[in-house]
């Protein structure tokens, strides 16, 4: 999911100058560490990442890492907690369907023991670090280049995240979106074939529903299903290796098909936002990254009528999640109004 998850409860948090804890949870990892200001930017230092589904709630993950950085010796713990997380927040409840559990904003802090403890959505936050990440660690896709502003991101992991980087006023402002859970449009006969099947096992059949690791299985299984052939993989991992090996076309197939179709959306999204560049994150990204060269991704977000060539002068980038995150946490704490 991708909407602004901001708590507004609780005590003003210390300045942007000291050191944090930060965390950048999704549905499948937490990864959690000590971020110092360093010059313009945030370095991290002791970091952990930890299995969500290996803990009972986001609470302990924090108790965890505690206890796991005072082992190492890290004395000087923060009173400040940013916690990047997929979802949005109404009222003290978080909600997403792709977490391993619930999360009660009140309940963490009190459980967590951390009374600054706030939470931004973990694309909004992703967003907030691209101004500060080396010009090195983008891989264009298509046409070279910076970010320039608009910049789109769009993140297949877990879930589809999605946010937009744009100057306003003079400063930079992240408009966070919930494009994961639009309705998927199929461009093809068989995308349409795909639609159908998807609809009649979900009813809504949200973007995510294709353009995640979960929803890379959905398409694998609707292809199988077309093509009266049994599946052999359930998990994204297992198609994604069948896929780089080339010894199992229905595999290929579907690699190639989900990438031309992440095309068509980003292209979609790119016009929709009058976008001036791309980036393409999640972790789903990177093991598809030479997937995502082999031309079809390209092709498809070109393929926009009239409109083609005003979308071909765009840069547009893949990059590594890592501890983006966790730099994106900081970054909106720094970015937010002291008193």
């Amino acid at each position: 999911m991708g909407d602004r998850a901001v708590d507004e409860a609780g005590a003003t948090a210390p300045a942007a100058t000291t050191r944090l804890l930060a965390a950048d949870v999704g549905g499948t990892y937490a990864r959690v560490g000590l971020v110092d200001p360093e010059g313009d930017g945030f370095a991290v230092g002791f970091h952990r990442r930890y299995e969500c589904a290996a803990f009972p709630s986001l609470a302990a993950v924090l108790r965890r890492f505690r206890g796991e950085a005072a082992e190492a010796g890290e004395t000087a713990f923060p009173d400040a907690c940013m916690v990047a997380i997929a979802g949005v927040l109404q009222g003290d409840h978080l909600l997403n369907g792709n977490l391993a559990w619930p999360v009660s904003l009140s309940a963490t802090r009190r459980d967590a023991g951390i009374g600054h403890l706030h939470l931004v959505n973990d694309f909004e936050a992703l967003a907030w670090a691209l101004p500060r990440i080396p010009q090195a660690q983008f891989q264009p896709l298509g046409a070279a280049g910076g970010l320039p502003l608009p910049t789109l991101l769009l993140g297949p992991g877990t879930g589809l995240g999605a946010a937009l980087l744009v100057e306003q006023d003079g400063r930079l402002v992240v408009q966070p979106s919930e494009a994961g859970q639009a309705a998927l449009a199929a461009g093809t006969p068989l995308e349409l074939d795909v639609v159908r099947m998807l609809q009649a096992r979900f009813g809504h059949v949200a973007s995510e529903r294709v353009f995640s690791g979960p929803g890379l299985v959905n398409l694998y299984q609707s292809l199988c299903a077309l093509r009266e052939v049994p599946p052999r993989w359930q998990a994204p991992a297992g198609l994604v290796e069948a896929a780089d090996r080339g010894d199992d076309p229905l595999a290929t197939e579907c690699i190639t098909l989900f990438c031309g179709w992440l095309g068509s959306f980003a292209g979609d999204l790119a016009l929709t936002f009058r976008a001036g560049s791309v980036c393409l994150a999640g972790g789903l990204t990177g093991h598809l990254r030479r997937h995502l060269r082999q031309g079809d991704f390209m092709r498809r977000f070109l393929d926009k009528g009239v409109l083609s060539d005003s979308l071909r002068q765009l840069p547009v980038h893949a990059l590594e999640h890592g501890d983006l995150g966790l730099v994106g946490a900081a970054a909106w704490h720094a970015a937010q109004p002291r008193d």
